[in-house]
């Protein structure tokens, strides 16, 4: 079975071979020293070689175009300019860009065929790289499923928060236009992966909550959010496309609203912020099937930390906590600087190893 087929197989409930695993990020570092190169090598041609590094690692699943940069990010919003530092100009601020995204969003209707094509190309491009051992899955970037963002990246967090709290009715019509923009994209989607007869499968979400729970009161996000993000990606969930969202922090009070909008499944849950892999097991989605899990083995407390012995037992843990089909096993998290390289390798050994015994005995 190759790397293509397994995680097409597991995400449909069907036998494997072994469990498929996602292919986490991973530092310069563990690449160089994986590959036998130097830095400058490295740097040379990034993208191949961490394919190849995925390769030796036995990852069948790649999800997103993201490496690390050569230079870190000075910030990571740009809300800390003078000009947001007043909640009204947030408001204003929020209601010029909605009107741009419309805008955009007509645009963009007048050139589906343009998008249609670009997603094609660019998906058969990256596959082509990948070879026929990891299949490249519609992903969180410019070409995959399209939701609604917070605005915390334009007017930073604090900006942000307040305009929810003071101008509730601004942000509800920036996540409707947004909501607007991103539907026409996924409509493309769909006609692009039916023309590719591209595996539906696709990998989506926004950082939306913290250790504590989320950001902004459920009761709120009934409002403002998840009305809109429904819109957004009706196309694809009435196309039969099995949605998985990314997950960090406290997800407890997300996990339902998302389930009925049609996510099918969930990557990442960060174990020590409350969000359990045991409770969300017992979940179904909105038809009735089981949930799908690309995960969920802890880096911060395990990887990092542990003992080989202990990284086996975190995998063992996951198998046994997640006893049905529609595992994919990953990391919690990106697995950072922090983590020894011989931990690294000796997680995707066991991946590999159990993931096969654990197909063998079902």
């Amino acid at each position: 079975m190759t790397g293509r087929e397994r995680p097409v197989r597991a995400m449909n409930f069907e036998p494997t071979d072994r469990l498929p695993i996602m292919a986490n990020g991973v530092t310069p570092a563990v690449v160089q020293r994986l590959l036998g190169i130097s830095e400058s090598e490295y740097w040379d041609d990034q993208q191949s070689v961490h394919f190849e590094a995925m390769r030796r690692l036995g990852q069948d699943l790649h999800i997103q175009m993201w490496f690390p940069p050569r230079e870190p990010p000075t910030k990571w919003v740009s809300g800390t300019e003078p000009e947001w530092d007043d909640v009204d100009a947030i408001a204003a601020g929020m209601e010029k860009e909605s009107a741009q995204i419309l805008e955009e969003r007509d645009a963009l209707n007048n050139k589906r065929e343009q998008r249609i094509k670009e997603i094609m190309d660019y998906q058969v491009a990256v596959q082509n790289r990948l070879g026929e051992e990891i299949l490249f899955v519609f992903g969180m970037d410019e070409y995959g499923p399209h939701i609604c963002h917070f605005g915390y990246w334009n007017y930073g967090y604090e900006g942000f928060f307040l305009a929810v709290a003071a101008h509730p009715e601004v942000v509800g019509n920036y996540m409707r236009a947004q909501a607007k923009h991103s539907r026409v994209h996924n409509e493309c989607l769909v006609e692009a992966a039916r023309r590719l007869d591209w595996p539906k499968i696709g990998f989506t979400g926004t950082d939306v909550t913290t250790q504590r729970g989320n950001m902004i009161a459920p009761k709120t996000m009934d409002n403002i959010y998840f009305p809109h993000l429904d819109y957004a990606l009706q196309p694809l969930v009435e196309a039969g496309f099995k949605l998985v969202w990314h997950s960090d922090g406290n997800m407890n009070d997300m996990l339902r609203p998302l389930i009925d909008i049609g996510i099918a499944g969930f990557q990442g849950f960060q174990e020590e912020s409350g969000t359990k892999i045991v409770d969300v097991a017992r979940l179904r989605n909105r038809n009735g099937d089981p949930l799908i899990l690309w995960g969920s083995c802890s880096v911060v407390d395990v990887l990092r930390n542990g003992t080989f012995d202990d990284i086996w037992r975190e995998v063992r843990r996951v198998l046994d906590e997640w006893p049905h089909p529609g595992l994919c096993l990953a990391t919690s998290s990106y697995i950072g600087e922090d983590v020894p390289y011989e931990n690294v390798v000796e997680f995707y050994r066991a991946c590999r190893e159990l993931g096969a015994a654990q197909c063998r005995n079902r």
